[in-house]
């Protein structure tokens, strides 16, 4: 999760595409994760989180096309489906995802 303000999407997303360069090439084959087990397919989840922060990204971009304002009413949008109990977690990355359509080079 990346949590705004201390979480910045831009410097996770370039982490996560280092990451992919060098688990693509077969480089690097794990990942010792602070936390958790050693993942052993390090390149399957890698794409994977590539995948899904684009799907949220896309998700947070077509909340706000539909007239969603500010970060509460995407969270109602986009997470929906969700448990309430972990949509103040989800408010945090989404701000972390309006921060970064926002910013500069906004992608």
């Amino acid at each position: 999760m990346v949590a705004h303000p201390d979480g910045v999407l831009a410097d996770y997303l370039d982490s996560l595409a280092r990451l992919k360069a060098r688990t693509g090439s077969g480089e690097l084959t794990q990942i010792l994760p602070g936390h958790g087990p050693t993942v052993s397919e390090a390149d399957e989840l890698v794409s994977f989180y590539l995948v899904h922060r684009a799907e949220r990204l896309d998700q947070v971009r077509e909340a706000l096309a539909a007239g969603a304002e500010g970060a509460d009413e995407v969270v109602k949008r986009v997470y929906a489906d969700v448990p309430r109990a972990v949509w103040p977690a989800a408010r945090l990355s989404v701000l972390a995802q309006l921060a970064y359509l926002e910013g500069p080079g906004a992608r």
